[in-house]
């Protein structure tokens, strides 16, 4: 599975972190094998969610894949079963890898992953600085 945001570890186990609209930090997790009752699921769509402390997180990463395709970087966006969706602000990359163009400045297209070598780029992040 793709992983492209922030995350860290709450007791150990890693979350995507992420801030709501009133600046609160919150943990995010789809599996249930990670939840307790302190957990909320407010729309239930079947991703559980909890507001913490910056100082109760460790080891907290931001991720940006990113693939080489025909010598090319680019950045990927989504991942479905075997293809990974990439885009590029940049005419030449876009067409010659004869990506769809979506906007003035935008290409944007779905490849196999079988072409694609895949980065990620990490960066420390400090957890106080997500408030």
């Amino acid at each position: 599975m793709l992983k492209s945001g922030i995350y860290g570890k709450y007791k150990n186990i890693e979350y995507e972190i992420t801030r709501d609209m009133e600046d609160n930090v919150l943990i995010i997790t789809e599996d249930r094998n990670k939840i307790d009752e302190t957990f909320k699921d407010q729309y239930n769509s079947g991703i559980f969610k909890k507001i913490v402390q910056p100082s109760e997180l460790s080891e907290c990463i931001s991720i940006t894949p990113y693939g080489i395709i025909e010598g090319e970087k680019l950045q990927i966006l989504q991942e479905r079963e075997n293809q990974y969706q990439v885009g590029t602000g940049v005419s030449l990359i876009g067409s010659k890898l004869n990506l769809p163009r979506v906007d003035r400045d935008s290409w944007l297209g779905w490849v196999p992953k079988s072409d694609v070598i895949l980065i990620e780029e990490k960066e420390l992040v400090d957890p106080n600085d997500l408030v």
